[in-house]
């Protein structure tokens, strides 16, 4: 059966299809040069057509459906008991064909999809009730299944001494709240481009 091509886009999908990061995407939408519509979630969404005539009208080379569809998925696992932050992970990285974000908000979920899933990325916020940060991730490094995984975990402290010891437990980088979606975003950019992870070794 010939694959049918895809007819609608999220801005994460349009960023991959034309090299770009999803930021630019979204300034292109602000400013008109590309259309849009909203879905009644409040998701931008981008017909195939309006995808062709703006690549075309501004001479930009693009993937196509099937090119992207070959690439791996990069999993990123989030564990965080805040579900408006989970929210905001999965408007920021929904519908991408090469990442795939698993949440989860507590200690016990977190081990047992690290387990079953084998993540790349662990974007862990320090401070939840029933997890201990630096337990969770000495458990992390302690097995040598995970000893590639890369650490970024998110705290609201900004002390030096802290940060010292997280990356003594086995944290590769730390992201400070609060942050925007334009830091985080290009944090987990440059974790794939670059994984770096394993214990002792910070970004």
């Amino acid at each position: 059966m010939e694959q049918q091509t895809k007819r609608l886009y999220t801005t994460h999908e349009v960023a991959k299809l034309l090299g770009v990061t999803p930021i630019t995407v979204i300034r292109w939408i602000g400013s008109g040069k590309f259309k849009c519509y909203t879905t009644v979630g409040g998701h931008r969404r981008v017909e195939h057509d309006e995808l062709v005539r703006f690549a075309q009208a501004y001479n930009l080379p693009w993937l196509g459906d099937e090119e992207l569809a070959k690439r791996k998925d990069f999993i990123v696992l989030a564990v965080d008991d805040d579900a408006e932050v989970l929210e905001v992970l999965k408007d920021m990285l929904e519908g991408s064909d090469d990442i795939k974000l698993i949440t989860v908000n507590n200690g016990f979920t977190a081990g047992a999809k690290l387990v079953e899933e084998r993540p790349h990325l662990i974007l862990l916020d320090f401070r939840m009730p029933e997890l201990d940060g630096f337990e969770f991730c000495r458990f992390v490094r302690q097995d040598p299944r995970f000893k590639d995984v890369f650490i970024l975990a998110v705290t609201g402290l900004k002390g030096t001494e802290e940060t010292e010891q997280m990356k003594q437990a086995g944290v590769n980088d730390v992201l400070h709240k609060p942050f925007s979606l334009a830091t985080l975003h290009e944090k987990i950019e440059a974790i794939r481009k670059n994984p770096r992870g394993g214990n002792g070794v910070a970004a």
